[in-house]
């Protein structure tokens, strides 16, 4: 059975964040993540008034980027600045609702694909890597956070677009993903599981930019707010995300699952 489980980011992403166990033969429920209303003084979620560009809506539902099935070449635009600084040894301290005080380090580089990949050691519980590409950011990651007994449980890596930073208020972007979850039993008196094929739609809006938000009792200024929804056996959920400007991710908002910026140490 499919759980789909909102892991910290919602980053997370992830971010966000989200989790797929199988157990048994039938759909169990899911924890999803729907948006909430803040209540720390800063607008409620979705209705940034703030620094909002009420001419950003795109008739086309997609800003330049679309749907990317896996492509990492950017939207062609120049980036309007850093949203997610990229240097080994850059952290960020985390208070997570769901794992508590958590820390997201930027241990190394791979070439993947022939691009640059900075790598997390742990990115909201799972193997991660994050490229920038012009104005685009992606996490390639596999999707992990969950245990099934007398299994080694592994999955395929995928890639999503989480931002784009040029994008105007109501611009729209997509990541199409498809991955496969296998289970592997580590234990004799446990049964053959065959591979399961899963398909995400990962939908983005830019929901404000310029703003101001406080985080912590920090002030961050050239916040970014970008709502994903998540569509993906048949259910959907949404989290929230917010980026300062050369300081990268400083809170996410969903439903099941939250998380601050407490503090961050940049290279």
């Amino acid at each position: 059975m499919m759980k789909i489980t909102k892991l910290a980011f919602a980053f997370i992403i992830l971010i966000c964040v989200f989790s797929m166990q199988s157990c048994e033969n039938e759909p169990l429920d899911s924890d999803l993540i729907s948006g909430v209303s803040d209540d720390t003084g800063n607008d409620d979620i979705g209705n940034d008034d703030g620094g909002t560009d009420d001419g950003g809506t795109d008739d086309g539902g997609n800003d330049d980027g679309g749907t990317d099935d896996g492509d990492t070449s950017g939207t062609g635009e120049d980036s309007t600045g850093d949203y997610w600084p990229r240097a080994i040894g850059n952290i960020w301290n985390f208070d997570d609702t769901f794992y508590g005080s958590v820390t997201y380090n930027m241990i190394g580089t791979e070439e993947i694909n022939g691009e640059t990949y900075y790598k997390f050691d742990d990115l909201f519980n799972s193997e991660s890597w994050l490229l920038k590409s012009g104005d685009s950011y992606y996490i390639r990651t596999a999707i992990g956070g969950y245990t099934l007994p007398g299994y080694d449980v592994t999955t395929s890596y995928i890639t999503t677009k989480m931002l784009v930073d040029t994008a105007e208020v109501g611009e729209e972007w997509v990541s199409n993903v498809s991955y496969t979850i296998s289970y592997v039993p580590n234990d004799s008196n446990y049964p053959d599981v065959p591979d399961i094929d899963f398909s995400a739609v990962y939908n983005f809006e830019m929901m404000g930019r310029d703003l101001t938000r406080t985080v912590e009792g920090v002030e961050y200024e050239n916040v970014l707010h970008v709502r994903l929804t998540l569509v993906a056996a048949g259910t959907g959920s949404i989290v929230d995300y917010f980026y300062a400007k050369n300081v990268g991710l400083i809170e996410f908002v969903g439903d099941q699952s939250a998380g601050t910026l407490v503090s961050y140490s940049l290279n």
